[in-house]
């Protein structure tokens, strides 16, 4: 009798902590969502900046194997670009990749967003300007080691970037076809 009294007080008292553990969690995490989601948004336009420097970026959507968000980059009320962000697999987890794209539809710059899951000192390394620097003026489909020189041992997280980069590029594909010309 003693011993079951003793795991009935333990299983309340756990209970509790957990209980109180996941309110404070839900507290916190609502008093944080409007934050995280500003400091998101700021960071996704400093990015767009750096792949294509516009006065304003309009947000649209283009059909193509479901519905993508895209920005239209903007200069004296003119188009000068779209963005496309795309994410895929690479070899530790997602690989997420925005692609600026001139109105000639070749890439003006690309910045890898996130490859966090790939493999520190290699997969990573598509994080750098010497990988990501290639794809400048590149335009049609894309091949590892035929347009794009892999990350040695990365060839995983290398082609995850550069399918990422063939997504966009077919992504503008439909939006000059949709709009009916490229400006």
């Amino acid at each position: 009798m003693k011993n079951l009294k003793s795991i009935i007080i333990t299983t309340v008292i756990l209970t509790l902590i957990c209980a109180i553990s996941t309110g404070a969690l839900a507290f916190t995490n609502e008093l944080t969502a409007d934050r995280i989601e500003k400091l998101a948004a700021e960071a996704e336009q400093k990015a767009m900046g750096r792949v294509i420097v516009a006065e304003d970026y309009e947000k649209n959507t283009v059909a193509l194997n479901g519905e993508h968000v895209y920005y239209t980059a903007k200069s004296d009320g003119k188009a000068v670009g779209y963005i496309f962000t795309v994410s895929t697999h690479g070899y530790g987890g997602a690989v997420k990749v925005m692609t600026g794209i001139g109105t000639d539809g070749k890439v003006v710059a690309i910045e890898v967003l996130d490859a966090s899951n790939e493999t520190p000192g290699l997969g990573q390394n598509v994080t750098k300007k010497d990988f990501w620097a290639q794809f400048k003026g590149q335009s049609g489909e894309l091949a590892v080691k035929q347009e794009i020189t892999p990350i040695t041992s990365a060839t995983i997280s290398s082609k995850a970037v550069t399918k990422c980069v063939n997504e966009a590029l077919k992504l503008y594909e439909a939006v000059i076809k949709e709009d009916g010309n490229n400006g």
